[in-house]
């Protein structure tokens, strides 16, 4: 596949993620269904519908959805800075979880695995945000949420790269 048509699977990508964004932030205000279900399905729909039109789909990239779900399964604010790290740590790890998943797809090669260790970085980063949250809790969110969830779209990528 062509540069220029490999770039446009990652904006549109980059796009599906966005909007999984949009419904992780509307959730977090009403509907918690929209976060745990609408966004979480349209991520992982649309990275397997991508990496089929891509040619490295393989059949745990359907298992992202488990973890994608249960990332979503409780706002990441608090009250106490335990509640504000457990519930950050919930969204990160499932967030991180979802990457582990899709990096078996591809067979933990070592592009999968670097970047895995750069999501899992991007997740502590995201726990120390929660605890000390320099932005208005409705744009954080939309931030926090692209920055962990991005990451997923890469696996789908590696092999086009590493093959």
């Amino acid at each position: 596949m062509n540069e220029f048509n490999l770039g446009t699977l990652a904006v549109i990508g980059l796009a599906i993620c966005v909007i999984d964004c949009f419904f992780w932030m509307w959730g977090g205000r009403s509907g918690k269904w929209k976060r745990r279900f609408l966004g979480a399905g349209i991520q992982t729909i649309g990275i397997n519908i991508l990496s089929l039109i891509c040619g490295t789909w393989a059949w745990q990239f359907v298992l992202a959805l488990g973890p994608e779900m249960g990332s979503r399964s409780m706002g990441y604010g608090g009250d106490t800075t335990g509640e504000k790290i457990m519930r950050r740590a919930v969204f990160a790890v499932g967030s991180l979880a979802a990457g582990a998943v899709l990096a078996w797809g591809i067979g933990f090669g070592s592009n999968a695995i670097w970047l895995l260790i750069a999501q899992a970085v991007a997740s502590a980063v995201s726990i120390v945000l929660g605890v000390k949250n320099p932005l208005p809790a409705a744009v954080e969110e939309v931030f926090v949420c692209l920055s962990l969830k991005y990451f997923n779209w890469g696996y789908l990528f590696i092999k086009t790269v590493s093959s």
